[in-house]
């Protein structure tokens, strides 16, 4: 009999995209027809086809073996016994940086994933059967004995609030809850987080936070294929947000935006899930937020790839610049659905940093073709991508924290 634990878990929660013995199976796996990286014929199909570039493992070794459709029909042959895991294997399952760009042009999954979600299983697989790759191990006993990627104690967590006069989940209940995520304590997140607070608090929300009691949203433990650490995670955060009676959680990373709304499709009925752009859109709409200091200066804004792909939010981040006076936004060449990979997801970083850099710094080229003064962004895996470089060709900024010098 099947053990129970894993019908959920690695290639067998997939196994309806890999499994292809009768004719209706055949429908819903692997066409072969290339749009995954851009190079196939549903390309021309789309109302806006987006540049021919698509994936950036593919176009950073410009072998097939590193599309989004080989490492599908790798993950087949795994699944019916035809080849074993080897070490090739795994450079390439793990040389995807989850960037999200193959769903949006895979005519055949309808579940609202995409092939990536194939390598995520493959990556869950090889977790169960051999454990975490050695690049990945210290992020896996960080979210095992510390719940949180980085390793941070709980005694190194929440340090990013002292002196904002914040109140804790456990020190009293509010309807609103703001989830710093992992990055606030580290300089890729902390002024991001710190000036969305401050925007809420000028704003008159009533809000807690959950402090050095937060836990990871479970990014790191998905994507890099920790599915036991993710399911706990994912049911101790929404046992936080049950208990304490919260009814809108508002995010200030991307990256926990994207994983909140997993979350969310199976456990939080009712719950509001904001980032931090969406929840200040609404506030200047709603008068909540003043404008008052213009800022002058040409931006142009990188779309992340879980807050846009993800999530689907491009209009927010850009409204809220253009309600700025003096600030002139311009856009990269590729934007919003198109937008290119930072190279910073996918635990690609530690795996594959010669991608991961290769990746970054063509956006930033892109972003400098633009005669911009300054990049924002809506994630701290971003910015802690692009802060990575050495010489960046433009400095970075996180959103929020840029907007909260207009206010």
């Amino acid at each position: 009999m099947q053990d129970e634990s894993k019908k959920n878990l690695g290639l067998e929660r997939v196994k309806k995209w890999l499994y292809a013995k009768d004719l209706n199976a055949r429908s819903s796996g692997c066409v072969l027809c290339g749009s995954c990286y851009g190079h196939g014929p549903a390309n021309p199909m789309e109302d806006v086809p987006g540049p021919k570039e698509k994936c950036p493992p593919y176009e950073f070794y410009r072998f097939q073996r590193h599309t989004p459709k080989s490492r599908w029909l790798m993950a087949q042959r795994v699944f019916h016994g035809l080849d074993p895991i080897t070490p090739e294997l795994k450079e390439i399952v793990y040389s995807c940086t989850t960037c999200l760009m193959c769903q949006e042009l895979c005519g055949v999954r309808a579940d609202g994933y995409g092939p990536w979600d194939i390598t995520v299983a493959m990556r869950e697989q090889i977790t169960e059967e051999e454990g975490p790759i050695a690049a990945h191990r210290h992020l896996y006993q960080g979210l095992q004995q510390h719940d949180n990627p980085w390793s941070q104690t709980r005694a190194e967590r929440g340090f990013w609030a002292d002196g904002l006069g914040l109140a804790k989940i456990a020190e009293r209940h509010a309807p609103t809850l703001l989830f710093a995520g992992c990055s606030a304590d580290q300089p890729s997140g902390r002024a991001g987080v710190v000036a969305l607070a401050k925007l809420m608090q000028n704003a008159g929300e009533d809000f807690v936070i959950l402090g050095d009691q937060e836990k990871c949203c479970g990014l790191h433990a998905y994507d890099l294929g920790f599915r036991r650490e993710y399911e706990r995670l994912q049911q101790e955060n929404l046992d936080a947000v049950t208990q304490g009676g919260v009814r809108r959680l508002v995010v200030a990373c991307g990256s926990c935006r994207r994983i909140w709304r997993e979350h969310a499709k199976v456990g939080a009925v009712g719950l509001e899930v904001l980032h931090g752009v969406e929840y200040l859109e609404a506030a200047l709409r709603a008068g909540q937020l003043k404008i008052s200091k213009p800022i002058r200066k040409k931006v142009t804004y990188h779309d992340s790839c879980h807050l846009g792909r993800g999530c689907g939010i491009y209009e927010a981040p850009r409204t809220v610049l253009r309600a700025i006076p003096g600030v002139e936004v311009v856009e990269m060449t590729r934007n919003q659905r198109w937008a290119w990979c930072c190279g910073g997801g996918g635990g690609v970083p530690e795996a594959d940093p010669n991608l991961a850099q290769w990746s970054a710094t063509d956006r930033m080229r892109e972003a400098k073709e633009t005669g911009a003064e300054l990049v924002l962004t809506s994630s701290a895996l971003c910015q802690r991508s692009f802060n990575a470089l050495e010489q960046p060709a433009l400095p970075t900024q996180d959103l929020i924290e840029f907007v909260g010098q207009a206010v």
